[in-house]
Parts: structure tokens; C-alpha cells; sequence
């Protein structure tokens, strides 16, 4: 399967372009635990870095979702 080049311009761009639209926790709740599906499933393949950076992903996205659960709570 041939697949399309993607620059890391392009990346940071759908990422910088995501952060305009408001959080949703359902959204935030799928992220989450793919993340985790995927930690777990590919955890011996990789190497220390790329864990580490996946991990502090996924505690940005957990502090996200725990912001998001509070400011629902207020309301």
C-alpha cells in the first residue's frame, strides 16, 4: 500500500488547525483510549523516545479531558 508523503509542516498545521475548534470530551475520552490500544499493542517495538513522547501525549490529552470534566461540573 502506497502511502501519501505528509511533510511535518502539514502535521503541525491539522494540529494547530484542530486547536480552533472548542474540546469535546467524547472526542478527547476515543483519543484517550486509543492511545492506550496502541501503547499497549506496540509498547516493545518502540524505542524510548518515541515512548516518552506518546506518554507526555497522552497526559496532555488526560489533563485536556480532566479540564474539560471540570468546567462541566461548574455549568
Amino acid at each position: 500500500m502506497n502511502r501519501p508523503y505528509l511533510s511535518v509542516e502539514a502535521i503541525l498545521e491539522q494540529f494547530r488547525s484542530g486547536t480552533e475548534v472548542p474540546s469535546d470530551q467524547p472526542v478527547l475520552a476515543h483519543c484517550l483510549q486509543w492511545l492506550a490500544e496502541f501503547l499497549a499493542r506496540e509498547h516493545a517495538t518502540m524505542n524510548a523516545d518515541d515512548w516518552d513522547a506518546l506518554v507526555h501525549v497522552g497526559m496532555l490529552l488526560w489533563r485536556e479531558e480532566e479540564a474539560w470534566d471540570e468546567k462541566a461540573r461548574m455549568h
